[in-house]
């Protein structure tokens, strides 16, 4: 007989493997899905659409949809709970998805079964999607996993016996006794934090994610889903160029506050103030182009909302974090470290 700790140690390892397993053919099975839909849509004789615009649509949407899942798994699979609030994300994404074969399609009422299919299909993995998320939230093993909790139907339920008997607990032990000092320590680190606000050089390395993982991230986004800025006559695409400018921008001034940040410098808050101004300014002299690509009449109204709602979105999460440096109450440094 082992005792409880030992017990939940046994179970918390099984629930693991099992979950990782799961994920592991989960991706596998979506891959097959969209690989499936890639050469039916292109061999099938009565799925085939004579138009580029299509095929372009298919290999983004199968493209992005891969990306995110497969980063989503991976997260899912360090065990923290609230990575399970992503997933759900994920899957409104994947409704929301649906929109561009509807959008496409009114310009190929002439194809409209391919369309049909490909929305029915669209549809019905969203669904099985969905059965996973009640999976993650409801299995014995993924509330052991990510909830730290056993449930048992009844006080008598010997399931807890029975999935740890004949089990090795020393190989276990041994296996991943380094993964839970890992896991103590960094417990043990959040404890700290949360007793001690982060320094500026700390802070400085999580600006330094969010300016520079938006340079990369935002303009992907935009190539990814340029469906949705393309002009009226489908010659032209608003965005592509002018986020990735703007985000470079955006590097560029923000890369000075990161060293006044990383020197613990007295001048860091005046300098991220400025940059917010600079961010401001940057819309007030953007502006006049925008409204020249509006004036023109070559885009529908619905490039020029999300445009504007991806770049608040990004300026949103640049100057939450820099409100929080300004809130800070850190010492500064008596002068800038080498």
């Amino acid at each position: 007989m082992y005792s409880k700790q030992e017990e939940n140690l046994i179970l918390y390892q099984k629930a693991k493997h099992k979950i990782t397993m799961r994920f592991i053919i989960y991706f596998t099975i979506l891959c097959i899905y969209f690989l499936s839909m890639a050469y039916l849509f292109s061999n099938m004789d009565f799925l085939k659409v004579n138009d580029s615009t299509f095929q372009s649509m298919l290999v983004k949407l199968s493209t992005g949809q891969i990306f995110l899942y497969g980063i989503t798994f991976i997260l899912l699979s360090t065990g923290k709970k609230w990575f399970r609030i992503l997933y759900w994300i994920d899957i409104l994404i994947s409704f929301l998805l649906i929109y561009f074969p509807i959008h496409l399609l009114l310009s190929n009422l002439n194809s409209i079964l391919p369309f049909f299919i490909l929305v029915a299909c669209m549809l019905l993995k969203a669904v099985a999607l969905c059965q996973v998320g009640g999976y993650l939230k409801n299995n014995r093993w993924c509330k052991i996993y990510f909830d730290h909790t056993i449930e048992l139907d009844d006080e008598d339920d010997d399931w807890v016996e029975k999935q740890t008997k004949n089990v090795n607990y020393e190989k276990i032990k041994s296996k991943f006794e380094k993964e839970f000092e890992d896991n103590d320590q960094e417990e043990d680190e959040e404890y700290v934090t949360e007793k001690a606000p982060m320094t500026l050089p700390q802070l400085s390395v999580r600006l330094g994610i969010i300016v520079y993982g938006e340079l990369i991230l935002f303009p992907i986004l935009i190539q990814i889903f340029s469906n949705l800025f393309e002009s009226m006559d489908m010659q032209k695409v608003f965005a592509t160029k002018d986020i990735f400018v703007l985000c470079i921008f955006t590097a560029f001034i923000w890369t000075i506050p990161l060293f006044y940040m990383y020197c613990n410098h007295k001048y860091t808050k005046k300098i991220i103030a400025c940059c917010m101004l600079g961010e401001i300014i940057r819309i007030l002299v953007y502006l006049p182009t925008f409204m020249k690509y509006y004036n023109s009449h070559e885009y529908s109204i619905r490039v020029f909302v999300f445009f504007i709602l991806i770049d608040f979105i990004r300026l949103l999460i640049l100057f939450i974090f820099a409100i929080h440096v300004l809130k800070s109450e850190q010492e500064y440094a008596p002068s800038p470290r080498n």
